[in-house]
């Protein structure tokens, strides 16, 4: 299914991709991400914990030439395990410099892949404690990008980031502050102003 969504794509006529080559981005993103991979602590602790944890950033980017588009990403993640005597709240502020690059460009849209590199600021808090344990991340994505009208274009994105700390302040074991984020927002793209040249006369 997901081959023939490609195919259909790339079937549309070329253009200018979602930003073009010269141009500066923002783009704000919000989702659901998925955690995996913290059952023994679930276990240990006898905790409650829902798998979907919301998350989202901002990325701020400039498109280099017409594949390359580089970016500094700043987000915000939230994690909670709900535990007898004191809950655990895990809030991760992953920091993050990434490229993507063009797969895929249609009329009105860019299909992409990308990752990251950098640091996650993890804090831990359970029973009035805080446990700050911050760790590297890395995190591989593919997104779809299409015009909206003027400055602004959707985009959806799915990335898994690997990132691990120990983030509570009573138990040893080091927990996912990663996951499986999968998101919608908004990029706004806009043409750096021209340089001037130097001045002619009449």
């Amino acid at each position: 299914m997901r081959l023939a969504l490609i195919f259909a794509l790339a079937a549309l006529p070329a253009a200018a991709a979602v930003p073009e080559k010269g141009e500066g981005t923002i783009t704000l993103l919000g989702g659901a991400r998925y955690l995996w991979g913290n059952g023994d602590f679930i276990n240990e602790q006898f905790a409650a914990h829902q798998v979907f944890q919301p998350g989202g950033l901002a990325s701020f980017g400039y498109q280099f030439d017409n594949e390359l588009h580089i970016k500094i990403e700043i987000g915000y993640l939230y994690d909670r395990y709900r535990i007898a005597g004191g809950d655990l709240v895990v809030k991760t502020i992953p920091i993050l410099l990434a490229l993507d690059t063009t797969l895929v460009t249609g009329k009105w849209f860019t299909l992409y892949g990308g990752g990251g590199l950098g640091y996650s600021l993890n804090t831990g808090t359970r029973g009035g404690a805080t446990q700050e344990a911050n760790s590297t991340a890395g995190y591989l994505a593919i997104g779809f990008r299409a015009q909206l009208g003027g400055p602004a274009a959707l985009v959806i994105e799915d990335r898994v980031e690997i990132s691990t700390a120990q983030v509570d302040p009573i138990s040893t074991h080091h927990l996912n502050v990663g996951g499986n984020l999968l998101s919608v927002g908004v990029m706004f793209h806009f043409l750096e102003p021209e340089e001037k040249g130097h001045p002619t006369p009449p």
